[in-house]
């Protein structure tokens, strides 16, 4: 038994250690295809150079990265199947449909990506390029909606005769169409997608704003200003999205997992008029040495301070997931807030002419923001998958019953591993050496 636990163990720290590394990569395949055509469409309207620079350099970094989060994600696959067995032998009779239509984005985007790179300066069109480009941001995008929409189906599993599933482990009654429209499909996959565009525009920003406070020459400055202004516009609209969509989606979870909702808040027991919990640590059966703001849970999640909200104690306690994700998602409250909070008073400061971008102090706060999007981001995917167990799909199977327990794949896991630990430092490298050869200043100069 306690060799199983500790294979389980060891699967799970794998595969979610390959979901954080991937997770990077897949946030900015998503962001950076829309950065870069809007980049080169400001270039084209205002005949400015420094965006059509701007453009070209980021299109090198989106096709290093694209080529290590195809491996990437090939990798996770493998990892799926390696893992857990179970859980695809389900999924491959049930809910695959969406990752052959991913399949079929991928290749989207690899085609377009070609035409984009050749085609450069050969269209007749003014604005022909950009057309071109358009598919990789559709096919980027439709990447992202495919995977959640099988994420959503382990939230909210349909498809099949669960009951008999339950009862005998035979998998009948499928309907392949109803993943496509599982309970919690829209809301996660509007979620997902908008806080992809947030966490990866915010990294740009970051390192626009880092670069700009380190830089004297002239041009430059000028260059990472532009850069900086263009992406913090596009940064800024997402974060306030992700703030609406999340606050959706922690509501949207009192129907589909009530149980997850529950953790998050800190409910051990159902109640109305429910604080909000803000921090806090477990004694026993309570939360305690929290800080609360009245009636705002039960406001928040129903529309009315006498709403009831669910509590732990009402399911069996082996149900029951991690109950730090509390702490996690108040870390996600503190973050969205500062980050937002930080935008408006740049907001403020650019409509009082102070101008902001051009202080110091500013743009490394707006570097460490680039930071903490993704470590936003990435605290929002453990809470949610978390969140779920012990369920790997929810109410169905739970993960002990889905994983491999053979010691054979061991071996595939380790190279894996290996591969994820030394991916991310060889792609920095690989970029420092490509834009070594090809520096900012002689672009400029020769724009």
């Amino acid at each position: 038994m306690g060799a199983e636990l500790l294979i389980v163990g060891f699967d799970r720290f794998l595969m979610g250690f390959s979901l954080f590394v991937h997770i990077i990569l897949a946030v900015i395949g998503v962001a950076l295809p829309l950065i870069i055509l809007i980049a080169e469409y400001l270039g084209i309207k205002y005949n400015d150079k420094d965006y059509a620079v701007l453009s070209r350099r980021l299109m090198v970094v989106f096709i290093v990265l694209f080529a290590v989060g195809s491996a990437s994600g090939i990798l996770v696959a493998i990892n799926l199947f390696l893992l857990w067995p179970t859980f695809m032998a389900l999924v491959g009779q049930v809910a695959i449909l969406p990752v052959y239509i991913e399949v079929f984005a991928f290749f989207l985007e690899s085609i377009f990506i070609g035409i984009y790179v050749y085609s450069r300066n050969k269209f007749a069109g003014k604005y022909s390029h950009v057309l071109a480009g358009i598919p990789i941001a559709i096919g980027a995008g439709m990447s992202a909606v495919m995977i959640t929409m099988l994420n959503a189906f382990m939230n909210t599993p349909v498809g099949f005769d669960i009951p008999t599933y339950l009862h005998n482990a035979t998998i009948t009654g499928v309907s392949p169409l109803a993943v496509f429209a599982s309970p919690s499909t829209g809301m996660e996959v509007v979620h997902v997608l908008v806080t992809s565009y947030f966490a990866g525009s915010f990294i740009f920003a970051g390192y626009m704003a880092y670069m700009l406070f380190r830089s004297n020459d002239e041009d430059k400055k000028r260059y990472y200003r532009k850069a900086l202004a263009m992406i913090l516009a596009i940064s800024t609209i997402f974060t306030f999205a992700s703030v609406i969509t999340g606050s959706l989606s922690i509501s949207s979870l009192l129907t589909t997992q009530p149980e997850k909702f529950a953790a998050i808040e800190g409910n051990i027991y159902p109640q109305a008029f429910a604080p909000e919990r803000i921090g806090g640590m477990l004694v026993g059966n309570t939360l305690q040495y929290y800080i609360p703001i009245p009636n705002l849970q039960s406001i928040l999640a129903t529309g009315s301070a006498s709403g009831m909200v669910p509590g732990l104690a009402s399911y069996p306690r082996d149900t029951w997931p991690p109950l730090f994700i509390h702490d996690l998602f108040d870390i996600l409250v503190f973050l969205g807030f500062a980050i937002g909070g930080f935008l408006l008073l740049i907001m403020l400061l650019n409509l009082i002419k102070k101008d902001p971008l051009g202080n110091g102090k500013v743009q490394l706060l707006l570097a460490l923001c680039g930071v903490l999007a993704l470590v936003l981001v990435e605290t929002g995917w453990v809470m949610a998958e978390v969140g779920r167990q012990p369920w790997i799909i929810y109410n169905v199977m739970r993960v002990s019953q889905a994983a491999n327990y053979s010691a054979s794949v061991l071996p595939f896991t380790l190279a894996i591993l290996l591969f994820y630990i030394f991916i991310m430092p060889f792609t920095v490298i690989v970029l420092k050496r490509i834009f070594g050869e090809r520096p900012l200043e002689a672009e400029l100069v020769n724009k």
